[in-house]
């Protein structure tokens, strides 16, 4: 039995209007040594049917069914669990990719550059009623030069980030690497902590300036969505979670994951301040963070530099 070069990992969840529109994407890749990898995560719509028509047409979609809703971390974790490729690719079941060439391409590309993970840009969209709009803005990788291999863990002095993309979509990964991580359960930004944590564990990674996924923008996603007690929660768990990778593993203080970490403490910060009567029961961690990381003073000097 053949190993497939790509497992592409699709959680599913409520997207019958897109989801045709992503597996077609997948489906029709010039690469056809891939395996689809399908999470449905108790889809409370007509997805699972979706998926088994697909899979009576192609028999590289693997279908695999939560017995309850355990959100996106788990649905992606259990396609961890299940990948069989060489390479790991995560894609929302309502966003899609290059048509045809997109799999090849970065197969070729992360061949070539013989590194654990590559990285590659976006493009966000919107549809309205009878209209695509593509928005062009730097939904990419914003300080990492071009075609060069960086160290994460010899020369992370290297490596700096003008704005980290945390989307792990953004990101095609050697599965003997990425199957060591685990997605946080049950929360919401469950790859802001992730893929940074990933970054800065690889041997190896590059980027290429090419748009390979196309993410969709929508009321319903997670960014469109006010500030909630359980959103704020899962913020200041974040900064939890950075806070012990960097305490665990000794980072310096000009890391891009601990830069990083900071951003999420001010963001936690501003968004108690912004909801006041959210009362996240975690807030003492936040405390205690501000404590032991943030540096007002280094913030506002940012911030007047921009002005």
């Amino acid at each position: 039995m053949t190993i497939p070069k790509i497992s592409i990992i699709i959680p599913i969840y409520n997207v019958e209007r897109y989801l045709r529109e992503c597996l077609d994407s997948c489906i029709n890749q010039t690469l056809e040594d891939i395996e689809i990898i399908c999470v449905d995560d108790c889809s409370p719509d007509n997805s699972i049917k979706i998926l088994e028509e697909y899979k009576q047409k192609d028999s590289r979609i693997k279908i695999f069914r939560h017995e309850k809703n355990k959100n996106l971390g788990a649905s992606r974790n259990t396609g961890l669990t299940n990948a069989t490729g060489e390479y790991i690719w995560f894609v929302d079941s309502d966003d899609f990719i290059d048509n045809t060439k997109a799999c090849q391409i970065l197969y070729d590309a992360i061949k070539e550059f013989n590194v654990d993970m590559l990285c590659f840009s976006a493009l966000k969209f919107v549809d309205t009623e009878n209209k695509r709009r593509f928005i062009y803005d730097k939904y990419y990788h914003q300080g990492v030069q071009i075609n060069k291999i960086y160290h994460p863990k010899i020369n992370w002095k290297e490596i700096k980030f003008a704005n980290l993309n945390v989307s792990a979509c953004m990101y095609l990964t050697k599965t003997s690497v990425i199957q060591n991580f685990r997605f946080r359960e049950g929360v919401w930004h469950e790859d802001t902590d992730f893929t940074p944590i990933l970054l800065a564990s690889v041997n190896s990674f590059s980027y290429i300036p090419y748009t390979a996924y196309f993410y969709r923008t929508n009321q319903a996603s997670i960014m469109q969505t006010s500030m909630s007690q359980k959103r704020l929660e899962d913020y200041i768990a974040v900064a939890k979670s950075l806070d012990k990778f960097v305490q665990d593993n000794k980072i310096k203080k000009q890391h891009f994951l601990y830069k990083h970490l900071n951003t999420m403490i001010f963001c936690a910060t501003r968004a108690c301040n912004e909801n006041p009567d959210l009362k996240p029961d975690n807030f003492d961690k936040l405390l205690q963070l501000q404590k032991k990381h943030y540096n007002l003073r280094q913030w506002l000097r940012k911030l007047l530099k921009k002005k």
